[in-house]
């Protein structure tokens, strides 16, 4: 549900604006203001996510306080409302970024469509940010995070332990991981130790029971069971093919 202010120098617009919304699923009214200047002073307090602006209004209309906002926040999203004798200052608005315009008289239907519209395209750039944090976060904590792993492939490390040391939540950790890497942490964790497996079953004589010991699995019948499953034989049977060769 988005938070909406409504800006019309006109009560009666902006109780009809508060209740069309408020009887929606689409937002919630959670700001009004009766001129420009209030506008962008309870823009700055409330930072609602939607602003619905009458063009025309008594001292800063609409088009200048639409200015003023978007200078502050760019992606601020601004619905201007105008009668059809307002369509130059309606082109003037969309210059200036105005996200969309509702033509007077207001039909509810029309009013809850262009909020809805809004929503769809927020969580678009919600979903395009997150993915641009990721591409960013393979830099900082994803990269300490692989180092960590390749570094201490003897340690038992969870992901809730790799979380913290990468100042993160262990479940927005575990999303930017999967998307930074490919695979998710469990299982790049598993494919690390199981590369390092490898490289001692194929040079050295340890046991199997310490090969898994060495590589942090307290259970050698669960490293026997991971082993497997990524290179479809036992360490045993791996050993002995590789060792023949």
């Amino acid at each position: 549900m988005l938070n909406i202010m409504i800006v019309d120098d006109e009560i009666l617009e902006r109780q009809a604006l508060k209740m069309i919304i408020n009887n929606s699923d689409s937002g919630r009214v959670i700001a009004e203001a009766c001129n420009g200047r209030e506008a962008i002073e309870l823009d700055r307090k409330f930072n609602p996510d939607v602003i619905i602006i009458d063009v025309k209004m008594p001292g800063i209309d609409g088009i200048k306080a639409s200015q003023i906002i978007k200078e502050q926040n760019k992606n601020k999203i601004i619905i201007m409302i105008t009668a059809y004798d307002d369509f130059e200052l309606v082109h003037k608005a969309l210059l200036l970024g105005v996200n969309d315009y509702i033509l007077k008289p207001i039909k509810p239907s029309e009013l809850i469509d262009a909020i809805n519209n809004i929503f769809v395209n927020l969580k678009i750039n919600k979903d395009t940010y997150v993915e641009k944090s990721v591409n960013e976060l393979k830099e900082v904590p994803i990269k300490a995070a692989i180092e960590y792993i390749h570094n201490n492939f003897d340690e038992k490390v969870s992901l809730e332990q790799m979380a913290s040391i990468c100042n993160l939540s262990p479940c927005y950790f575990s999303k930017v991981f999967k998307k930074a890497v490919g695979v998710n942490f469990v299982s790049y964790v598993n494919d690390t130790k199981i590369n390092k497996a490898k490289e001692l079953l194929e040079n050295t004589d340890i046991p199997v029971l310490n090969v898994a010991l060495d590589l942090g699995f307290d259970d050698c019948g669960y490293f026997i069971r991971v082993f497997k499953k990524s290179q479809g034989v036992t360490p045993k049977k791996y050993r002995e093919v590789h060792k023949a060769q």
